[in-house]
C-alpha cells in the first residue's frame, strides 16, 4: 500500500506541476489531506449513495455533506485507485475519525455496512411496526411480535427515523427503538411533577406509557394533548370509564379498522375502555415526544381540573371541544357530530 500511495503521490505531483502548481505544495497537500481524519472531533455521519451514481456524483455529494474537504485530491486519488466501479448504492454510516484514504478504500472494497432507513410514525402499534419492519426485511414479523409481547414493549418502540444495519439481529433492531424511547423519557421526566415516583415505581411508569398511548391516538392538535391527558386523569380519579374509541380496535385482527361502536361494546375485548373501568392492560400504540410530555405534564390552567369529556370538532382544525358536565358534552356532540344547531 505504501508503494501504491507513493506512486499516486508522484502522479499527483506531476499533474500539479503540469498545471503550474508548486511540487512541494502539491506533495504536502495530498499527504496532509489523505492521512488526516475527516473531522478532528470525530463522530458519525450518514449518507446515501444513489443507485447508478458516478464517482463524480458521489464525491460531490460527500463534499456537500462536509465529508470531503479537498475535492481535487479526493477525486484524483479516487480515480487513480479505481474507486466508483465497486461502490454499491445504499445508506451508510461513516466514521469521521476515518481518513479520506481509508474512506475511499472502504468505498472501493465494499467495506461499508449498508443500512436501511425506516421511519416509524407516531401512534403506530406493534402490528403496524411489525408490518413496516418486515416489509423492508429488517425483522421476521412473527418473531418481532413475540418479543414485543413477551417483554411488554408496546408503548416503548419510540416513533422516529432510524438507520439500521442490514442483517442486524432482532435484539439489536428492537434495542435501537427502545433505547431511543428511554433517552427521550429520561429527558422529559426531569422536573416532571411525578418524577420521583416514576423513577422508583415501575408500575406507575407503566401506567404513564399506557395513558400517553391513549393521548397519542386521540390527539390531532398539539394544543389539545395536555387537555386530553387531563381528562383521562380526571376520569380515572373519579372511577369513570375512559371510553376512548381507539382502544376498541386494538387487536391483531382489528388494528387496521376505524373505531366503531360495534367494536366498543364487545364484552370479550379486554382493551375496550367502554367495558373495562380502568386503563387498558397495555399501551395501545407507541407515543411520540409530545404525547409523552402531555402525560407527564397534563394541563392545569383554567377549568382543566373539572374537565371530563371531549369531542372532535371535525372542522378541519383537528381540535376538540372539552366539557365538564354530561349536559354540556351532549350539546357539543349534537353540534359537532350530529349537525344540530
Amino acid at each position: 500500500m505504501k508503494q501504491f500511495l507513493k506512486t499516486f503521490l508522484y502522479t499527483f505531483l506531476i499533474v500539479t506541476l503540469l498545471l503550474g502548481g508548486a511540487g512541494l505544495y502539491a506533495w504536502k497537500r495530498a499527504t496532509g489531506y489523505l492521512d488526516a481524519p475527516i473531522a478532528g472531533e470525530g463522530g458519525k455521519k450518514r449518507v446515501t449513495i444513489e443507485k447508478g451514481a458516478t464517482f463524480k456524483q458521489i464525491a460531490a455529494n460527500l463534499e456537500a455533506e462536509g465529508i470531503v474537504r479537498d475535492r481535487l485530491v479526493f477525486d484524483l486519488y479516487g480515480r487513480f485507485i479505481g474507486a466508483g466501479t465497486n461502490i454499491k448504492a445504499g445508506n451508510y454510516e461513516l466514521d469521521l475519525a476515518w481518513t479520506p484514504r481509508a474512506l475511499l478504500e472502504k468505498l472501493q472494497s465494499g467495506g461499508l455496512v449498508p443500512q436501511i432507513k425506516v421511519t416509524i410514525p407516531e401512534g403506530f402499534n406493534r402490528w403496524q411496526i411489525a408490518d413496516l419492519l418486515s416489509e423492508v426485511k429488517l425483522v421476521d414479523r412473527a418473531k418481532f411480535l413475540d418479543k414485543v409481547e413477551r417483554e411488554d414493549l408496546e408503548g416503548h418502540l419510540f416513533p422516529d427515523t432510524y438507520w439500521i444495519k442490514v442483517g442486524a439481529p432482532l435484539a439489536e433492531v428492537v434495542g435501537v427503538l427502545t433505547q431511543r424511547g428511554e433517552a427521550v423519557f429520561e429527558e422529559l421526566v426531569r422536573g416532571a411533577p411525578e418524577e420521583n415516583t416514576l423513577r422508583q415505581d415501575a408500575d406507575a411508569r407503566r401506567r404513564l406509557f399506557i395513558l400517553a398511548s391513549l393521548v397519542e391516538k386521540e390527539a390531532q392538535s398539539e394544543k389539545d394533548r395536555g387537555l386530553i391527558a387531563r381528562v383521562f386523569y380526571n376520569r380515572l380519579a373519579k372511577g369513570m370509564k375512559l371510553e376512548t374509541d381507539p382502544t376498541c380496535v386494538y387487536s391483531a385482527v382489528n388494528y387496521k379498522e376505524v373505531p366503531h361502536p360495534r367494536y366498543c361494546k364487545d364484552k370479550d375485548n379486554p382493551y375496550s375502555t367502554y367495558i373495562i373501568p380502568a386503563l387498558p392492560p397495555t399501551a395501545i400504540a407507541n407515543p411520540g415526544r409530545a404525547s409523552l410530555d402531555a402525560a407527564l405534564r397534563p394541563a392545569t390552567t383554567g377549568n382543566a381540573a373539572s374537565l371530563l369529556y371531549f369531542v372532535a370538532k371535525r372542522d378541519g382544525t383537528g381540535e376538540h371541544y372539552f366539557s365538564s358536565t354530561w349536559e354540556e358534552h351532549d350539546a357539543a356532540v349534537d353540534r359537532y357530530l350530529r349537525g344540530k344547531p
